[in-house]
């Protein structure tokens, strides 16, 4: 748990500010020592849709793990994305998706999402995995994507908010520096850094605002990675670089479709319908061009 939270305060993140605020009181209270009653959190996994061509009949859903042999052919595979994407979040994302990938008789994949961003670690390579998959996919937010969660659904072939609240957007890049230096010292710590002479490019966004109070280093580290993620926007979704999404303002779910972030409003049953029907032209398109029929 420890490593995690050390982990959590050396990150950069791509995170909705009004989550990262809300925050503050539980990290000022462990740099206090102060007791965090940490509850475990609810892990949400992975499940499957089943879908079946009896007419009107709802479709059923299984707890069938991703590379079971015995799921019904041309299911759902159904991903939850909740809360804070940290990097080893991203990696267990990574892991089902190539699990879903690899079984034959999941079609396509549906993202519920609900979340406000996350680590800059590894979210890039989450995206890029999603992406490059050989089958449909298919997100659908419950509430926020936001920032490192927008990165993740742009990378989706086909994006819808179940509410007309759902916030959907924030694309833009913050860091934060935090001097506990003060604390420390009044409870009688004190840290001096040494460095080695050659070491003259060592933490230098860090030392520069410290020694001079230069952030020029630290925007200029904040403005590689946020043209990192607004190249994949402008890649995934074909927005122009000069729509105001790029401001990093977060939108409802209309505006967010007038401006091209998500494609529809619907439900969740009408999401798994759609990732349903995307993989089963997907598997025909598949087929026709294994039999050189596929005329696009």
């Amino acid at each position: 748990m420890l490593n995690r939270i050390f982990s959590i305060l050396g990150a950069q993140w791509l995170i909705h500010q009004d989550t990262a605020v809300s925050y503050l009181p539980a990290l000022i209270a462990f740099v206090r020592g102060q007791e965090l009653l940490l509850q475990p959190a609810s892990e949400k996994k992975p499940y499957v849709v089943a879908f079946t061509d009896t007419a009107h009949q709802l479709p059923t859903v299984g707890k069938w793990e991703l590379t079971d042999s015995t799921i019904p052919e041309n299911s759902v595979a159904v991903i939850p994305v909740d809360g804070l994407i940290c990097s080893w979040n991203s990696m267990d994302l990574m892991t089902m998706l190539r699990d879903a990938q690899a079984n034959d008789s999941i079609n396509s994949i549906l993202l519920m999402v609900n979340s406000p961003g996350g680590m800059v670690s590894q979210i890039d390579l989450l995206a890029a995995s999603i992406k490059n998959l050989n089958k449909p996919s298919v997100s659908v937010v419950m509430g926020m994507a936001a920032s490192a969660a927008m990165w993740v659904i742009s990378a989706t072939s086909y994006r819808i908010a179940t509410s007309p609240i759902d916030v959907i957007g924030s694309i833009g890049t913050k860091t934060s520096i935090q001097d506990y230096s003060g604390l420390l010292e009044k409870i009688g710590i004190k840290i001096t850094d040494f460095y080695a002479t050659k070491a003259t490019r060592k933490d230098e966004e860090v030392r520069a605002i410290k020694e001079t109070g230069d952030t020029k280093p630290m925007t200029a580290f904040v403005d590689f990675v946020n043209e990192v993620f607004h190249q994949a926007i402008r890649e995934n979704l074909g927005i122009a670089a000069n729509s105001e999404v790029f401001t990093g303002a977060a939108f409802f779910a209309a505006k967010a479709q007038e401006l091209g972030l998500i494609n529809e409003i619907g439900s969740m049953d009408y999401a798994l319908t759609k990732a349903y029907q995307l993989g089963l032209r997907n598997k025909i398109i598949n087929q026709s061009k294994s039999l050189n029929l596929y005329n696009p």
